[in-house]
């Protein structure tokens, strides 16, 4: 439901009913956005110039906030989409999921629930944005995640570190940016880095497509290959948690193994991410060798350690 003004997000609140069940009392005033088997989604009136979006994600033990204040005003701290009505006008603040965390169901409610002439972005570097409708035309806004977390076991909701963007809704229905601009972490590939190993890489890649079908990537197959490397890096002195897999192998070890052909757990390594990456599937045409080929250079950058984040 995408409401473009302060006022439009009140009538709303008022023209839907509150849910009525075992689970939901009149006072908890559960009025979900939309579908009403989505109760998650639903729309909160703070007081009456503040009003919040929430998609559901913070409000622990579902709708149970009300017997605890500081996770209640948590949730509200962590809404996706909140309007407030202000001295000088209205207002809609904008705020990604938690750092460290992929929330799918933040970014989906995000792009189903701002204004029109507001956009959520995100793209595979990391990159989250806003791109907004000024008066003087389009424009984006970095859109950080947030460290602000709700610490239960304290009963306190931590520190708000402020990562919201914070937007006047104008007349005209444009919006006007207020505050400081942030600057938000990607993810990118070290291009020097991958070029040095680019040689390396590709001879592990032909090699393991030659070997493929003579490699068990079965359940019990990958068990005994992963007892393996356990057992090398017991020997080796590696710390590894018991039948760790690829992720869990330091880049150090990972590159010892690419460089070095006659390594130990080449083969070992080589199955795993065979299986991984889905190389003994059927290959039907030139896009399945290309989705094989794109999956086994994403692991390997992640594998060997090749990417870095910065901040834009």
């Amino acid at each position: 439901m995408r409401f473009n003004t302060f006022n439009q997000v009140v009538a709303w609140y008022e023209a839907t009913k509150p849910m009525l069940s075992k689970n939901h009392k009149v006072e908890d005033d559960v009025r979900p956005i939309g579908a009403r088997n989505r109760k998650w989604e639903r729309i909160r009136k703070v007081d009456p110039e503040t009003y919040v979006l929430l998609d559901g994600f913070y409000c622990y033990t579902m709708f149970a906030t009300r017997n605890n204040p500081e996770a209640d005003m948590y949730e509200q701290d962590m809404a996706p989409i909140m309007w407030k009505r202000e001295a000088d006008g209205d207002y809609i603040y904008i705020r990604n999921g938690k750092k460290d965390s992929m929330l799918y169901c933040r970014y989906n409610f995000l792009q189903a629930n701002l204004p029109a002439n507001i956009a959520f972005r995100y793209n595979q570097q990391g990159k989250h944005w806003v791109r907004a409708e000024t008066p003087t035309g389009w424009e984006d806004f970095p859109l950080p995640k947030t460290k602000h977390h709700y610490t239960g076991s304290t009963q306190t909701r931590g520190v708000d570190d402020g990562k919201r963007l914070k937007f006047r809704a104008n007349e005209d229905g444009t919006f006007t940016r207020v505050g400081d601009s942030f600057k938000v972490e990607i993810t990118t590939v070290d291009k020097e880095l991958k070029r040095q190993w680019k040689s390396k890489i590709d001879a592990f890649y032909t090699q393991a497509a030659a070997l493929a079908p003579m490699l068990d990537t079965t359940w019990n197959g990958r068990n005994e290959y992963r007892t393996a490397i356990t057992d090398w890096c017991k020997e080796n002195k590696i710390e590894v948690p018991q039948y760790g897999g690829l992720n869990q192998l330091p880049s150090t070890l990972i590159r010892q193994i690419v460089e070095q052909d006659d390594h130990e757990l080449r083969i070992p390594v080589m199955a795993l991410i065979i299986d991984d990456i889905g190389g003994k599937r059927v290959i039907e045409n030139k896009d399945d060798l290309m989705k094989i080929k794109s999956a086994y250079n994403r692991l390997m950058n992640k594998s060997l350690g090749m990417y870095e984040t910065k901040e834009v």
